[in-house]
C-alpha cells in the first residue's frame, strides 16, 4: 500500500500547487541574493573571481530549477533530466533547494557578504532567501512521501498536475515510463527481427546443401521402351516376362537358333 491514496489525491493538487508557487518565490530570491552578494564581492573583495563564479553557478541553478518548475521544456527535462522531470517525484528538487539555502546562509559569514558589507536591507534579502529556499527543500521532500502511490506508479508531481485523475490513469501519466516500454519494444521488434533473418539464412543455406547432394544424371534403373514399329516377322524370338517383373525387362530377346544363324552349314542352301 502506498502513502497516497485517491482522496488525498484532491487536497494535494491544492497543497502542491501552492507550494509550487512558494518554490519558484523562494527561487527567485535565491538569485537576487547571488548577484548581491556577487556585486558586493567585487567591489569588497580583491580576490572576487572564485567567489563571483559560485555565486553564478548558484543563480543559473535556480534559473534551472524554476525552468523546471514552470514545465517549460517537458519534454527535454523527460530525456536529459528525468529526476525534474513531469513524472518524477519532489525529492531531487528539495535536495538541490536545500543545499541552496545552505550554500547562501554559508556566505554570510564572509568579510565581502557581511551584515556591514552588504548593509541592513541587502542582508536581509539574503538571510531570508536562505531560510526560506532550504525550509521549502524539506517540505517538497516530505510531500513528495506522502502524496505518491508507489504501488500505481504515481508520483507528487504527477498528483500537482492531475489531482484525483492521476489515480485512475496513472499508466498515462509517466513520461519517462512510456520512453522506457517504447525502447524495450523497439529492443524486442530488433531482436525478432535478426532471429528472422537469422532463420531465413539457414533455411536458404540447407535447401543449397540439399540440391547440391543431388545427382546430375538420371536416376537407375533407366526405363527404356519398346520400339514403337516392332516387326512382327521377329515374335518368335521374343520371349514374354510375367508383369510383376521389373519394367526393363518386360520384354526378353532369345538367342536365334544355330541352324537359323548365316555362317552355319546348310543356312544358305535352305534359303
Amino acid at each position: 500500500m502506498g502513502l497516497t491514496s485517491k482522496p488525498l489525491a484532491g487536497p494535494g493538487y491544492v497543497v502542491l500547487n501552492i507550494l509550487r508557487i512558494m518554490n519558484i518565490i523562494a527561487l527567485i530570491m535565491v538569485i537576487v541574493a547571488s548577484w548581491v552578494m556577487l556585486v558586493k564581492t567585487f567591489v569588497v573583495s580583491k580576490f572576487f573571481f572564485f567567489d563571483a563564479v559560485s555565486h553564478l553557478v548558484t543563480s543559473v541553478v535556480g534559473l534551472f530549477l524554476i525552468t523546471s518548475e514552470i514545465q517549460l521544456f517537458k519534454s527535454y527535462f523527460a530525456k536529459n533530466w528525468p529526476l525534474l522531470s513531469p513524472s518524477s517525484g519532489l525529492v531531487t528538487l528539495g535536495v538541490i533547494m536545500v543545499v541552496l539555502g545552505v550554500s547562501t546562509l554559508g556566505n554570510l559569514n564572509k568579510e565581502a557578504t557581511s551584515q556591514a558589507s552588504l548593509g541592513t536591507s541587502f542582508w536581509r534579502i539574503v538571510i531570508s532567501a536562505g531560510i526560506l529556499v532550504a525550509i521549502l527543500g524539506l517540505l517538497n521532500i516530505i510531500l513528495s512521501f506522502i502524496f505518491r502511490d508507489r504501488d500505481l506508479g504515481i508520483t507528487a508531481r504527477q498528483v500537482r498536475s492531475k489531482g484525483a485523475v492521476a489515480a485512475t490513469t496513472p499508466k498515462l501519466l509517466s513520461t519517462s515510463g512510456s520512453i522506457h516500454r517504447s525502447y524495450s519494444y523497439n529492443n524486442a521488434s530488433t531482436a525478432e527481427r535478426q532471429a528472422s533473418v537469422r532463420s531465413a539464412r539457414n533455411h536458404h543455406h540447407q535447401h543449397d546443401m540439399n540440391e547440391s547432394r543431388q545427382p546430375v544424371g538420371p536416376r537407375l534403373p533407366i526405363n527404356i521402351s519398346a520400339p514403337i514399329n516392332f516387326n512382327h516377322q521377329f515374335d518368335d524370338y521374343v520371349v514374354p516376362v510375367p508383369p510383376n517383373s521389373h519394367p526393363a525387362r518386360s520384354m526378353s530377346v532369345t538367342r536365334p537358333a544355330e541352324t537359323h544363324q548365316p555362317g552355319v552349314g546348310g543356312y544358305w542352301e535352305k534359303i
